[in-house]
Protein backbone atom coordinates (compact mmCIF):
# COMPACT_ATOMS: atom_id res chain seq x y z
CA UNK A 1 0.00 0.00 0.00
CA UNK A 2 2.68 2.45 0.82
CA UNK A 3 4.42 1.74 -2.35
CA UNK A 4 1.46 2.42 -4.31
CA UNK A 5 0.89 5.41 -2.93
CA UNK A 6 4.15 6.74 -3.20
CA UNK A 7 3.79 6.10 -6.82
CA UNK A 8 0.86 7.50 -7.02
CA UNK A 9 2.05 10.88 -5.39
CA UNK A 10 5.27 10.74 -7.67
CA UNK A 11 2.61 10.74 -11.12
CA UNK A 12 0.66 13.33 -9.56
CA UNK A 13 4.24 15.58 -9.40
CA UNK A 14 5.08 14.69 -12.95
CA UNK A 15 1.66 15.46 -13.97
CA UNK A 16 1.90 18.80 -12.56
CA UNK A 17 5.51 19.91 -13.98
CA UNK A 18 3.90 18.82 -17.53
CA UNK A 19 0.88 21.20 -16.98
CA UNK A 20 3.35 23.49 -15.59
CA UNK A 21 5.76 23.13 -18.80
CA UNK A 22 2.97 23.54 -21.31
CA UNK A 23 3.22 25.44 -24.14
CA UNK A 24 0.41 27.81 -23.24
CA UNK A 25 2.19 28.40 -20.01
CA UNK A 26 5.38 29.03 -21.51
CA UNK A 27 3.97 31.49 -24.13
CA UNK A 28 4.52 35.49 -23.67
CA UNK A 29 2.10 37.67 -21.46
CA UNK A 30 2.03 41.02 -20.13
CA UNK A 31 -0.81 42.75 -18.62
CA UNK A 32 -1.93 45.63 -16.63
CA UNK A 33 0.65 46.72 -13.76
CA UNK A 34 3.14 44.45 -14.93
CA UNK A 35 6.76 46.01 -15.23
CA UNK A 36 9.97 44.87 -16.59
CA UNK A 37 11.63 44.31 -20.30
CA UNK A 38 8.84 42.46 -21.52
CA UNK A 39 6.74 45.20 -21.31
CA UNK A 40 9.06 47.36 -22.53
CA UNK A 41 9.39 45.31 -25.81
CA UNK A 42 5.81 45.33 -26.29
CA UNK A 43 5.94 49.27 -25.76
CA UNK A 44 8.62 49.97 -28.65
CA UNK A 45 6.53 47.44 -30.83
CA UNK A 46 3.39 49.86 -29.68
CA UNK A 47 6.00 52.97 -30.71
CA UNK A 48 6.78 51.08 -33.80
CA UNK A 49 3.34 50.87 -35.23
CA UNK A 50 2.64 54.49 -34.98
CA UNK A 51 1.39 54.78 -30.74
CA UNK A 52 2.21 57.48 -28.97
CA UNK A 53 3.89 55.62 -26.18
CA UNK A 54 6.61 56.09 -23.97
CA UNK A 55 9.00 53.02 -23.51
CA UNK A 56 8.98 53.12 -19.42
CA UNK A 57 8.27 49.18 -18.27
CA UNK A 58 5.48 49.93 -17.11
CA UNK A 59 2.71 48.42 -18.29
CA UNK A 60 -0.37 50.94 -17.21
CA UNK A 61 -3.95 51.96 -18.37
CA UNK A 62 -2.35 53.95 -21.30
CA UNK A 63 -0.40 51.15 -22.69
CA UNK A 64 -3.85 48.62 -22.41
CA UNK A 65 -5.52 51.19 -23.93
CA UNK A 66 -3.31 51.00 -26.93
CA UNK A 67 -3.13 47.23 -27.06
CA UNK A 68 -6.93 47.31 -26.89
CA UNK A 69 -6.68 49.74 -29.88
CA UNK A 70 -4.63 47.40 -31.65
CA UNK A 71 -6.57 43.87 -30.78
CA UNK A 72 -9.57 45.86 -31.86
CA UNK A 73 -8.20 47.19 -35.35
CA UNK A 74 -6.70 43.61 -36.52
CA UNK A 75 -9.87 41.74 -34.98
CA UNK A 76 -7.67 39.99 -32.12
CA UNK A 77 -10.06 39.34 -28.78
CA UNK A 78 -9.94 42.79 -27.18
CA UNK A 79 -8.66 42.30 -23.66
CA UNK A 80 -5.68 44.88 -22.76
CA UNK A 81 -3.84 41.89 -22.44
CA UNK A 82 -0.46 40.96 -25.08
CA UNK A 83 -0.30 37.30 -25.10
CA UNK A 84 1.32 35.00 -27.81
CA UNK A 85 -1.17 36.08 -30.53
CA UNK A 86 -1.43 39.42 -30.01
CA UNK A 87 2.52 40.01 -29.20
CA UNK A 88 3.30 37.53 -32.87
CA UNK A 89 1.16 39.98 -35.10
CA UNK A 90 2.56 43.45 -33.86
CA UNK A 91 6.35 41.61 -34.52
CA UNK A 92 5.03 40.19 -37.79
CA UNK A 93 3.60 43.53 -38.70
CA UNK A 94 7.17 45.27 -37.75
CA UNK A 95 8.91 42.82 -39.96
CA UNK A 96 6.65 43.32 -42.81
CA UNK A 97 7.37 47.07 -42.89
CA UNK A 98 11.20 46.97 -42.04
CA UNK A 99 14.30 45.21 -42.86
CA UNK A 100 15.34 44.30 -39.54
CA UNK A 101 14.29 42.41 -36.52
CA UNK A 102 14.07 45.04 -33.12
CA UNK A 103 15.84 43.78 -30.28
CA UNK A 104 15.55 45.66 -26.86
CA UNK A 105 19.04 44.68 -25.24
CA UNK A 106 18.46 42.38 -22.01
CA UNK A 107 20.72 42.21 -19.12
CA UNK A 108 24.20 40.10 -19.47
CA UNK A 109 23.30 40.88 -23.71
CA UNK A 110 26.47 41.58 -25.50
CA UNK A 111 26.97 42.55 -29.18
CA UNK A 112 29.18 39.37 -29.87
CA UNK A 113 26.19 37.30 -28.29
CA UNK A 114 23.23 38.57 -30.01
CA UNK A 115 25.16 38.44 -33.84
CA UNK A 116 25.85 34.62 -32.89
CA UNK A 117 22.67 33.95 -32.14
CA UNK A 118 21.17 35.60 -35.38
CA UNK A 119 23.96 33.99 -37.50
CA UNK A 120 25.18 37.71 -38.39
CA UNK A 121 28.71 39.42 -37.73
CA UNK A 122 29.53 42.14 -35.29
CA UNK A 123 30.71 44.25 -37.69
CA UNK A 124 27.12 44.06 -39.57
CA UNK A 125 24.83 45.19 -36.49
CA UNK A 126 27.10 47.88 -36.09
CA UNK A 127 27.04 49.14 -39.79
CA UNK A 128 23.67 48.58 -39.54
CA UNK A 129 22.94 51.06 -36.44
CA UNK A 130 25.36 53.52 -36.85
CA UNK A 131 27.48 52.54 -33.82
CA UNK A 132 30.97 53.50 -32.96
CA UNK A 133 31.50 50.47 -30.50
CA UNK A 134 30.28 47.22 -29.21
CA UNK A 135 29.36 48.79 -26.24
CA UNK A 136 25.45 48.08 -25.74
CA UNK A 137 23.32 49.24 -22.79
CA UNK A 138 20.10 47.65 -20.93
CA UNK A 139 17.10 48.81 -22.69
CA UNK A 140 18.75 50.39 -25.88
CA UNK A 141 17.09 49.75 -29.32
CA UNK A 142 19.08 47.40 -31.35
CA UNK A 143 17.94 46.83 -35.63
CA UNK A 144 19.41 43.59 -36.34
CA UNK A 145 19.34 43.08 -40.33
CA UNK A 146 18.26 40.25 -42.12
CA UNK A 147 20.18 37.59 -43.69
CA UNK A 148 20.09 39.68 -46.59
CA UNK A 149 20.07 43.03 -45.35
CA UNK A 150 23.55 42.07 -43.29
CA UNK A 151 24.87 40.95 -46.42
CA UNK A 152 23.97 44.22 -48.08
CA UNK A 153 25.95 45.58 -45.43
CA UNK A 154 28.57 43.81 -45.95
CA UNK A 155 29.42 44.00 -49.80
CA UNK A 156 27.43 46.78 -51.45
CA UNK A 157 30.21 49.98 -50.84
CA UNK A 158 27.94 52.11 -53.29
CA UNK A 159 25.97 53.81 -50.84
CA UNK A 160 27.42 56.40 -48.45
CA UNK A 161 25.12 58.10 -45.48
CA UNK A 162 26.40 61.83 -45.13
CA UNK A 163 25.45 62.77 -41.57
CA UNK A 164 25.96 66.79 -40.55
CA UNK A 165 27.05 66.99 -37.08
CA UNK A 166 25.19 69.78 -35.14
CA UNK A 167 26.75 70.94 -31.87
CA UNK A 168 24.83 71.78 -29.08
CA UNK A 169 25.14 72.99 -26.17
CA UNK A 170 23.01 72.21 -22.72
CA UNK A 171 20.89 74.85 -21.46
CA UNK A 172 19.57 74.44 -17.90
CA UNK A 173 16.42 72.46 -17.56
CA UNK A 174 17.62 70.87 -20.88
CA UNK A 175 17.22 66.55 -20.90
CA UNK A 176 18.66 64.43 -23.10
CA UNK A 177 15.13 62.95 -24.40
CA UNK A 178 13.40 66.62 -24.72
CA UNK A 179 16.78 67.46 -27.04
CA UNK A 180 15.96 64.26 -28.88
CA UNK A 181 12.09 65.09 -29.59
CA UNK A 182 12.95 68.54 -30.77
CA UNK A 183 15.82 67.27 -33.12
CA UNK A 184 13.37 63.84 -34.52
CA UNK A 185 16.43 62.12 -33.15
CA UNK A 186 16.03 59.07 -30.75
CA UNK A 187 17.80 58.87 -27.56
CA UNK A 188 20.45 55.93 -28.42
CA UNK A 189 22.00 57.73 -31.68
CA UNK A 190 23.09 60.95 -29.12
CA UNK A 191 23.76 59.05 -27.19
CA UNK A 192 26.01 56.41 -29.38
CA UNK A 193 27.48 60.05 -31.41
CA UNK A 194 28.99 60.96 -28.01
CA UNK A 195 29.95 58.22 -26.54
CA UNK A 196 27.75 58.42 -23.59
CA UNK A 197 27.10 55.62 -21.18
CA UNK A 198 24.37 57.32 -19.75
CA UNK A 199 21.52 60.03 -20.43
CA UNK A 200 23.19 62.38 -17.91
CA UNK A 201 23.42 65.52 -19.21
CA UNK A 202 24.62 69.34 -17.58
CA UNK A 203 24.41 72.72 -18.04
CA UNK A 204 27.36 74.13 -20.14
CA UNK A 205 28.06 70.92 -21.98
CA UNK A 206 28.52 70.34 -25.83
CA UNK A 207 27.20 67.64 -27.24
CA UNK A 208 27.41 66.11 -30.92
CA UNK A 209 23.74 65.81 -32.57
CA UNK A 210 23.83 63.60 -35.46
CA UNK A 211 21.50 64.84 -37.69
CA UNK A 212 21.45 62.40 -41.34
CA UNK A 213 20.92 64.64 -44.61
CA UNK A 214 21.06 62.47 -47.48
CA UNK A 215 22.23 59.64 -49.32
CA UNK A 216 24.07 59.96 -52.10
CA UNK A 217 26.28 57.17 -54.38
CA UNK A 218 30.09 56.92 -54.01
CA UNK A 219 32.31 58.24 -56.44
CA UNK A 220 35.56 56.76 -56.54
CA UNK A 221 38.78 59.60 -56.85
CA UNK A 222 39.85 58.65 -60.15
CA UNK A 223 35.98 59.11 -61.24
CA UNK A 224 36.03 62.33 -59.01
CA UNK A 225 39.05 63.82 -60.95
CA UNK A 226 38.02 63.53 -64.28
CA UNK A 227 34.90 66.15 -64.89
CA UNK A 228 34.20 67.90 -61.78
CA UNK A 229 31.46 70.35 -62.81
CA UNK A 230 29.68 67.08 -64.82
CA UNK A 231 30.27 64.96 -61.05
CA UNK A 232 28.83 68.09 -59.23
CA UNK A 233 25.72 68.25 -61.83
CA UNK A 234 25.21 64.31 -60.94
CA UNK A 235 25.35 64.08 -57.61
CA UNK A 236 22.93 66.83 -57.35
CA UNK A 237 20.31 64.52 -58.84
CA UNK A 238 21.05 61.89 -57.24
CA UNK A 239 20.82 63.76 -53.19
CA UNK A 240 18.44 62.17 -51.44
CA UNK A 241 16.23 63.82 -48.38
CA UNK A 242 15.14 61.34 -45.48
CA UNK A 243 12.20 61.91 -44.15
CA UNK A 244 11.02 60.62 -40.69
CA UNK A 245 7.22 59.59 -40.47
CA UNK A 246 5.28 61.50 -37.76
CA UNK A 247 1.95 60.25 -36.58
CA UNK A 248 -0.66 61.88 -38.70
CA UNK A 249 1.53 61.76 -41.79
CA UNK A 250 0.26 61.10 -45.10
CA UNK A 251 2.32 60.40 -48.54
CA UNK A 252 -0.14 62.94 -50.47
CA UNK A 253 0.77 65.34 -47.72
CA UNK A 254 4.60 64.67 -47.76
CA UNK A 255 5.17 64.25 -51.35
CA UNK A 256 2.99 68.24 -51.44
CA UNK A 257 5.91 69.05 -49.06
CA UNK A 258 8.85 68.33 -50.96
CA UNK A 259 7.17 68.94 -54.13
CA UNK A 260 6.95 65.68 -55.40
CA UNK A 261 4.34 62.85 -56.47
CA UNK A 262 3.17 59.95 -54.29
CA UNK A 263 4.20 57.27 -56.70
CA UNK A 264 8.06 58.49 -56.82
CA UNK A 265 8.22 58.17 -53.36
CA UNK A 266 6.56 54.40 -53.07
CA UNK A 267 8.72 53.40 -56.01
CA UNK A 268 11.90 54.66 -54.12
CA UNK A 269 10.82 53.37 -50.66
CA UNK A 270 8.91 49.63 -51.80
CA UNK A 271 5.47 50.78 -50.88
CA UNK A 272 2.35 49.49 -51.75
CA UNK A 273 -0.32 51.33 -51.17
CA UNK A 274 -0.81 54.42 -49.18
CA UNK A 275 0.14 52.96 -45.48
CA UNK A 276 2.57 54.41 -43.82
CA UNK A 277 3.52 54.33 -40.41
CA UNK A 278 4.87 56.71 -37.49
CA UNK A 279 8.79 56.05 -37.11
CA UNK A 280 9.01 55.48 -40.59
CA UNK A 281 12.27 56.86 -42.74
CA UNK A 282 11.21 57.49 -46.13
CA UNK A 283 14.07 58.64 -49.06
CA UNK A 284 12.47 61.55 -50.29
CA UNK A 285 14.36 62.15 -54.14
CA UNK A 286 13.57 64.35 -57.25
CA UNK A 287 11.95 67.16 -54.67
CA UNK A 288 11.88 71.17 -55.84
CA UNK A 289 11.84 71.96 -52.32
CA UNK A 290 12.60 71.04 -48.58
CA UNK A 291 10.51 70.37 -45.62
CA UNK A 292 8.52 73.70 -44.05
CA UNK A 293 10.67 75.56 -41.62
CA UNK A 294 9.76 78.69 -39.79
CA UNK A 295 11.95 81.80 -40.62
CA UNK A 296 10.90 85.06 -41.30
CA UNK A 297 8.48 85.43 -44.17
CA UNK A 298 7.83 81.60 -44.19
CA UNK A 299 3.92 82.63 -43.09
CA UNK A 300 1.52 85.03 -44.74
CA UNK A 301 -0.74 87.15 -43.06
CA UNK A 302 -4.21 85.04 -42.51
CA UNK A 303 -6.48 88.71 -42.24
CA UNK A 304 -5.34 92.16 -43.10
CA UNK A 305 -5.86 94.25 -39.92
CA UNK A 306 -4.45 96.16 -36.46
CA UNK A 307 -2.63 93.92 -33.76
CA UNK A 308 -4.89 94.42 -30.89
CA UNK A 309 -3.26 92.30 -28.89
CA UNK A 310 0.15 90.77 -29.37
CA UNK A 311 2.03 87.49 -28.08
CA UNK A 312 2.71 87.38 -24.42
CA UNK A 313 1.43 88.36 -21.12
CA UNK A 314 -1.23 90.71 -21.11
CA UNK A 315 -4.67 91.41 -18.54
CA UNK A 316 -6.84 89.17 -19.51
CA UNK A 317 -9.79 91.33 -21.05
CA UNK A 318 -12.26 88.92 -19.72
CA UNK A 319 -10.96 87.43 -16.86
CA UNK A 320 -9.26 90.40 -15.78
CA UNK A 321 -5.85 89.02 -14.35
CA UNK A 322 -2.38 89.06 -15.77
CA UNK A 323 -2.37 85.93 -18.50
CA UNK A 324 0.08 84.48 -21.16
CA UNK A 325 -1.31 85.39 -24.56
CA UNK A 326 -0.13 82.58 -27.00
CA UNK A 327 -0.50 84.20 -30.39
CA UNK A 328 -1.41 87.68 -31.86
CA UNK A 329 -5.30 89.53 -32.18
CA UNK A 330 -5.80 90.89 -35.35
CA UNK A 331 -9.67 93.17 -35.50
CA UNK A 332 -11.15 92.59 -38.57
CA UNK A 333 -14.89 92.72 -39.61
CA UNK A 334 -16.97 89.74 -38.93
CA UNK A 335 -17.27 87.61 -42.29
CA UNK A 336 -13.63 88.37 -43.03
CA UNK A 337 -12.21 85.10 -45.09
CA UNK A 338 -9.48 83.54 -43.10
CA UNK A 339 -6.34 82.26 -45.03
CA UNK A 340 -3.92 79.65 -44.40
CA UNK A 341 -0.48 81.11 -43.70
CA UNK A 342 1.39 77.77 -45.36
CA UNK A 343 0.60 74.94 -47.02
CA UNK A 344 -0.22 71.87 -44.49
CA UNK A 345 -2.97 69.61 -43.61
CA UNK A 346 -5.90 70.62 -41.32
CA UNK A 347 -6.08 68.74 -38.16
CA UNK A 348 -8.67 70.28 -36.04
CA UNK A 349 -11.96 72.24 -37.19
CA UNK A 350 -14.70 72.73 -34.90
CA UNK A 351 -15.55 74.24 -31.46
CA UNK A 352 -12.92 74.77 -28.86
CA UNK A 353 -13.41 75.82 -25.80
CA UNK A 354 -12.51 79.85 -25.73
CA UNK A 355 -11.52 79.73 -28.82
CA UNK A 356 -14.68 79.01 -30.23
CA UNK A 357 -15.09 78.02 -33.97
CA UNK A 358 -11.29 77.12 -34.73
CA UNK A 359 -8.81 75.27 -37.36
CA UNK A 360 -5.84 74.13 -36.75
CA UNK A 361 -3.37 73.15 -39.75
CA UNK A 362 -0.55 71.08 -39.35
CA UNK A 363 2.68 72.02 -41.47
CA UNK A 364 4.89 69.41 -40.80
CA UNK A 365 8.18 69.17 -38.61
CA UNK A 366 5.92 69.93 -35.59
CA UNK A 367 4.77 72.57 -36.58
CA UNK A 368 1.49 74.07 -36.56
CA UNK A 369 -0.79 77.23 -36.60
CA UNK A 370 -4.16 78.10 -35.21
CA UNK A 371 -7.10 80.47 -36.32
CA UNK A 372 -10.21 81.43 -33.60
CA UNK A 373 -12.80 82.72 -32.36
CA UNK A 374 -13.80 82.03 -36.28
CA UNK A 375 -17.78 82.87 -37.34
CA UNK A 376 -17.67 79.75 -39.30
CA UNK A 377 -15.14 76.62 -40.92
CA UNK A 378 -14.80 76.40 -44.39
CA UNK A 379 -12.40 73.25 -44.74
CA UNK A 380 -12.81 69.53 -42.85
CA UNK A 381 -10.68 67.57 -40.43
CA UNK A 382 -7.69 65.73 -42.73
CA UNK A 383 -7.91 68.04 -45.98
CA UNK A 384 -4.84 69.49 -47.17
CA UNK A 385 -4.79 73.34 -47.77
CA UNK A 386 -2.77 75.50 -49.82
CA UNK A 387 -1.37 78.58 -48.65
CA UNK A 388 -3.60 81.67 -49.14
CA UNK A 389 -6.67 79.33 -49.49
CA UNK A 390 -9.58 80.11 -47.47
CA UNK A 391 -10.29 78.26 -44.52
CA UNK A 392 -12.57 80.37 -42.46
CA UNK A 393 -14.68 83.89 -42.54
CA UNK A 394 -13.63 85.48 -38.85
CA UNK A 395 -16.30 85.84 -36.39
CA UNK A 396 -16.21 86.48 -32.31
CA UNK A 397 -16.90 83.05 -30.73
CA UNK A 398 -15.96 81.66 -27.80
CA UNK A 399 -14.04 83.87 -25.32
CA UNK A 400 -14.21 87.02 -27.16
CA UNK A 401 -14.59 90.66 -26.36
CA UNK A 402 -15.31 91.53 -30.79
CA UNK A 403 -14.64 90.37 -34.08
CA UNK A 404 -10.74 89.64 -34.63
CA UNK A 405 -8.63 86.51 -35.43
CA UNK A 406 -6.64 84.67 -33.04
CA UNK A 407 -3.35 83.39 -34.91
CA UNK A 408 -0.92 81.45 -33.13
CA UNK A 409 1.94 79.26 -34.09
CA UNK A 410 3.55 76.33 -32.60
CA UNK A 411 6.23 74.10 -32.50
CA UNK A 412 6.12 71.00 -30.98
CA UNK A 413 3.21 72.31 -29.04
CA UNK A 414 5.14 75.40 -27.63
CA UNK A 415 3.72 78.61 -28.71
CA UNK A 416 5.38 81.13 -30.65
CA UNK A 417 5.54 84.92 -31.75
CA UNK A 418 3.74 84.47 -35.04
CA UNK A 419 5.53 88.05 -35.55
CA UNK A 420 8.91 86.19 -36.03
CA UNK A 421 7.67 84.56 -39.39
CA UNK A 422 5.19 87.51 -40.82
CA UNK A 423 6.70 89.57 -44.02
Amino acid sequence: MEKKHHLGIFILVITLLLTMLTPSALAFQVKLHDRGHNVIEVQKYLAGLGYRVSADGIFGKETEDMIKDFQQQNKLKVDGIVGETTFQLMKKLISEKVSYELYIVDKGDTLSGIAKSRGISVRAIKNFNHLGSSRIRVGQDLKIPRQESAQNVKTSSPEVTKVEKIYYKVKIGDTLSGIAAKRNLPVEEIMNANQMSSDFIKAGQEIVLPITNFKEKAVSSKNSASGSKQSNKASDKKEKVVYQVRRGDALSTIARMYGTDVDTIRRNNNIQGDKIFAGDKLIITNYSRGPFSLQKNSLSWPVRGRITSPFGWRKHPIKNKRLFHNGIDIAVPKGTSVTAAAAGKVTYSGWMNGFGYTVIIDHGQGIETLYGHNSRVLVKKGVTVQRGQKVALSGSTGLSTGPHLHFGVLKNEKPLNPMNFLP
